[in-house]
């Protein structure tokens, strides 16, 4: 199934990218659950919203190295759940940031993820996880906009 959900920054594209690049896995860990950090791999609890709150997983994180492509930064990311993996989808998909005018950015998460449990398991992606599966991507992008939001501003040094 595909995923796509985009959110807007109120910071210039050249900060944000900056926080991307220099260290992403610091700043996913400062959104959310965030629980623990080893390398580069990051745990976070994911909760869609308080709709679906019931719904929250402990997932693992994996960002991979950031590109540039025109004037877009892209990070890979791959997200799943620990304990019982199996019953929940694997995302895997790309993390985008883009300018939007001067002072804004626009950071979208585009990915794809197979429902488990074959047959069942897509059946119930179709009657309710789909929508839990958005509100999830929903939620992540928020709080990762959040975080961008509130970075303290680069100081300016005059001549």
């Amino acid at each position: 199934m595909l995923i796509q959900d985009f959110v807007q920054v109120d910071r210039p594209c050249a900060e944000v990218y900056a926080a991307l690049e220099t260290d992403p896995a610091a700043l996913l860990a400062g959104i959310g659950d965030a629980a623990y950090r080893e390398g580069e791999s990051l745990s976070l609890k994911l909760t869609p919203s308080s709709r679906y709150r019931g719904f929250g997983k402990r997932v693992s994180v994996d960002v991979g190295s950031a590109c540039h492509l025109d004037d877009r930064l892209i990070l890979p990311i791959k997200w799943w759940a620990t304990g019982a993996s199996a019953l929940f989808p694997r995302l895997e998909g790309d993390l985008e940031a883009a300018p939007l005018g001067a002072e804004c950015t626009e950071i979208t998460l585009m990915g794809r993820y197979d429902p488990p449990l074959a047959a069942l398991g897509r059946q119930a992606d179709r009657l309710l996880m789909h929508r839990i599966a958005e509100a999830s991507v929903r939620s992540f992008l928020t709080h990762l906009a959040a975080a961008l939001g509130s970075m303290a501003s680069p100081a300016i040094t005059g001549a």
